[in-house]
């Protein structure tokens, strides 16, 4: 089975103390078609460093100023080429299996709601609820 390319962004500023067991909570998924982006908005207190550190895997990193948390995310979709996106803030955590039962789940929904991608140039890509003409 062919697994869907799952991009997760994590916007982050300022969250040393919590930024670690975050990006730990998405590398340690073992999911095997991850794209997973990060993007500071300019930390002062060592969270670059962190992040640098226990990167394991290609990221895409982003350390520029940005207009919060929702700018961050958007920027962090726009560099994203995943079937399926989602963000996970800089303290939270992603349930140990939570990639693997959504890209188990992810093709039952498709054919039992439709489903309909956006091209990536488009400013909306959010999956339709109405099935794909």
């Amino acid at each position: 089975m062919t697994r869907p390319k799952i991009s997760i962004v994590t916007p982050c500023f300022n969250q040393v103390h919590y930024i670690e067991e975050t990006i730990r909570s998405v590398l340690d998924q073992a999911y095997p078609n991850l794209e997973y982006i990060i993007i500071d908005g300019g930390s002062t207190d060592g969270t670059a460093e962190i992040i640098k550190k226990i990167r394991k895997q290609p990221a895409l990193l982003g350390f520029e100023p940005d207009a919060g948390m929702y700018d961050a995310v958007q920027k962090g979709f726009e560099k994203s080429s995943g079937e399926l996106m989602a963000w996970i803030n800089s303290d939270d955590l992603l349930h140990r299996g939570a990639l693997n039962t959504v890209s188990e789940i992810f093709p039952l929904s498709r054919k039992s709601i439709g489903y309909r991608a956006f091209p990536p140039s488009s400013t909306n890509r959010v999956a339709s609820s109405k099935p794909a003409a």
